[in-house]
């Protein structure tokens, strides 16, 4: 008899297949509002973190600068984002959403939502508070070993 354990039972496999199925359905809400998650996470960074550059952008989104570019390219088309000049930095371009953006922020933010509250269906507020710690930890924990390479 093998101990071997089998791959779909580790807790990376789990986050992964979790994640996966989070952007899967995510993606198919999001398109009602004609909007990607990609979308969705640069306007709620940009949101949250007003005249950030692009390389904060970038962080805060898990994606590559060169990315945060082409989004932005798409926002401004779609008129969901305004590009300014900064008050503080004469030459630095800021860009904000439009009260248009704001607007689709929040609907999105509402499908959202609800899609996560589907997804802990079943779980207690307890549940729900030690699986965040617990998934909190594991970040830590990874996020400790980058220097260690």
């Amino acid at each position: 008899m093998s101990s071997k354990i089998s791959v779909r039972s580790l807790v990376g496999y789990l986050i992964k297949q979790s994640q996966h199925a989070l952007r899967t359905c995510m993606d198919q809400q999001l398109r009602r509002l004609d909007l990607t998650t990609s979308q969705y996470a640069l306007m709620t960074a940009i949101d949250e973190t007003p005249g950030s550059s692009g390389a904060e952008l970038a962080r805060l989104c898990f994606i590559t600068p060169q990315s945060v570019s082409e989004l932005v390219r798409g926002l401004l088309e779609q008129k969901l984002i305004e590009r300014t000049s900064s008050e503080t930095h004469g030459r630095v371009i800021e860009v904000r959403l439009s009260s248009l953006g704001r607007e689709q922020l929040r609907k999105a933010e509402m499908l959202v939502r609800a899609l996560e509250e589907k997804m802990l269906e079943g779980m207690t507020l307890k549940q729900r508070s030690s699986l965040s710690g617990m998934l909190r930890l594991c970040v830590e924990n990874l996020s400790k070993m980058d220097g260690e390479s």
